[in-house]
């Protein structure tokens, strides 16, 4: 099935000068049909002189020759996409100049736009960051900001100057691979959309750092004087460590999944989720989650949840079902850092010296799970796609765990010893 295309004269209301706006229309389905504006506007003698005439004359001739190339554009440009038709694939091609496809920024914007309709706000926010960041440093010394950056002002060598002028800046190297790993997307994106060579990608040649992987998991005698601190006197305390541990207890749950966890998905022995980050983001459909009910989760639930409504209702007190979802991400985010600065208060209570906030709590999941589990058992917990990930999260064995198998390597030789 491929879409249909016409130019019709909206007739509805006249402009002052007595003219009528053309409009083309794209049907493809019943329920989805469209009208673009068009830069001409005519009466309805020209458009019958002109457009609908079989054999125009003079002036009409030509208009009627400039209308049968636009229809033909759009007829052209529907045909070539088929079954495969959007509206978006069809405006990009139909109206976007040679300039705007060149134009890195609006390449951004609008995938900026993609991702906050499909409620992507975190990953929104940080491509926008992307590209003010690469229009600050292009702009520096110039008397305004930079609108139009063409992908060719972005070589390898280019990039690498970028790279020194974000260290510079005090950006650590995470920050610069998360910025240029959103940079390698859009020309991704570009590439694949036809709208500029593939002889123009830079990162053949430039590569993008990785940030040090610092392992976060805590070992058991933290977690053990966290868990049995006296909070009892703060009660902000004492939710932060609440919910720290049910995250670690849940698999190394995100705060984001807490907050979004419904009624509909406990149930008796076990709940279970899909993961936010994720499940906009695989071509799959994802697996869910699955939690055991143990008596310590149970009890948080009893403690924190909301009473019980509709199945579609959240279980805690965290997210409204009328928030927009850029209301969800700003309220994840405070919960977050109320949840971190709570925990690391109590960490400077308790004379402890690391950082700690929630990611930790993953971090130390995976870890304890990964000890003694093994790591298929971490990553199907988990919810990652591959190993690696998994592995990036494990801290490793504990030393005594080290020291005992060093010694379990030469058991041998104390039994020849006995034997003898």
């Amino acid at each position: 099935m491929k879409a249909e295309v016409s130019l019709y004269l909206d007739t509805r209301r006249a402009l002052k000068n007595g003219t009528y706006p053309l409009k083309l229309h794209v049907y493809f389905t019943a329920k989805m049909e469209r009208w673009y504006g068009t830069d001409y506007k005519l009466s309805k003698e020209q458009f019958e002189q002109s457009y609908l005439a079989a054999k125009p004359r003079g002036e009409n001739k030509d208009l009627k020759i400039e209308l049968d190339a636009v229809i033909q554009k759009a007829a052209d440009l529907a045909k070539d996409l088929g079954d495969n038709f959007t509206f978006e694939k069809f405006e990009r091609k139909m109206f976007r100049t040679k300039a705007s496809a060149n134009n890195v920024i609006e390449h951004f914007a609008n995938y900026v736009k993609v991702l906050d309709k499909n409620e992507q706000i975190g990953t929104a926010s940080s491509y926008d960051c992307s590209i003010k960041s690469i229009t600050a440093y292009l702009s520096e010394g110039k008397k305004s900001p930079v609108t139009h950056i063409p992908f060719t002002a972005l070589s390898a060598d280019v990039l690498n100057k970028y790279e020194q002028w974000m260290v510079s800046k005090n950006n650590s190297k995470t920050t610069v691979g998360i910025y240029m790993r959103n940079l390698r997307a859009i020309f991704n994106k570009a590439i694949a959309a036809g709208d500029i060579s593939p002889e123009l990608y830079p990162f053949k040649t430039y590569k993008i750092p990785n940030g040090k992987n610092v392992k976060k998991a805590l070992e058991t005698p933290d977690l053990n004087a966290l868990y049995r601190a006296d909070v009892s006197t703060d009660s902000f305390m004492e939710k932060a460590r609440d919910f720290w541990f049910f995250s670690y207890q849940c698999n190394g749950m995100n705060f984001r999944d807490i907050a979004e966890l419904k009624f509909k998905d406990i149930h008796d022995t076990y709940f279970s989720f899909l993961r936010h980050k994720t499940k906009n983001t695989t071509k799959e459909d994802p697996a869910p989650i699955v939690v055991p009910l143990t008596s310590h989760i149970k009890a948080f639930i009893k403690k924190y949840a909301n009473e019980k409504g509709k199945p579609n209702d959240y279980v805690f007190p965290i997210f409204q079902t009328s928030m927009s979802a850029k209301d969800r991400h700003k309220v994840n985010q405070n919960f977050i850092r109320f949840v971190n600065q709570h925990m690391q208060k109590l960490v400077d209570q308790l004379g402890l010296s690391f950082k700690l906030g929630t990611m930790v709590a993953r971090h130390s999941f995976t870890t304890q799970a990964t000890r003694t589990m093994g790591l298929e058992f971490a990553q199907e917990a988990l919810g990652h796609t591959t190993m690696n990930t998994t592995q990036n999260y494990w801290k490793g064995f504990e030393k005594d765990a080290k020291k005992s198998m060093a010694e379990k390597l030469m058991e041998f030789t104390t039994a020849d010893q006995e034997a003898v």
